[in-house]
């Protein structure tokens, strides 16, 4: 099977961000007594970053697929990655008195780089 070149990019770029955001999500678990301190650049920072950007590039590519245009596609992407972001939010909310705004801005800024960068390559 030859793929256009656009296809080859995007696959590309999907492989990349999958490689990408399985390096950034391991972590070691800590001792629940322990204070967790959020800071705008952390390592959970950029799991949440890599996270919603695979999302949100990944989603955009499977509405393109489905014959979305590039507008509505970049709306779908950001809308889904988005709506990840917030319901991972209200689960560390819920879970363990955890809700960070710094956590849910990275997703948001991950989740407009997915979309765009998926954009971009289209």
């Amino acid at each position: 099977m030859i793929l256009p070149a656009k296809q080859k990019y995007r696959l590309f770029l999907i492989v990349l961000l999958i490689c990408f955001s399985g390096c950034t999500t391991y972590q070691k678990t800590a001792s629940p007594h322990t204070t967790k301190k959020d800071e705008w650049f952390a390592k959970d920072k950029a799991q949440h970053f890599s996270a919603s950007l695979l999302i949100g590039a990944l989603t955009y590519s499977i509405a393109r697929a489905g014959e979305a245009d590039k507008d509505d596609a970049s709306i779908i992407g950001f809308s889904f990655s988005s709506t990840c972001g917030i319901a991972k939010e209200i689960n560390d909310e819920v879970k363990r008195n955890d809700w960070s705004y710094k956590d849910l801005i990275w997703d948001i800024i991950g989740s407009v780089a997915g979309v765009s960068i998926s954009n971009a390559l289209d």
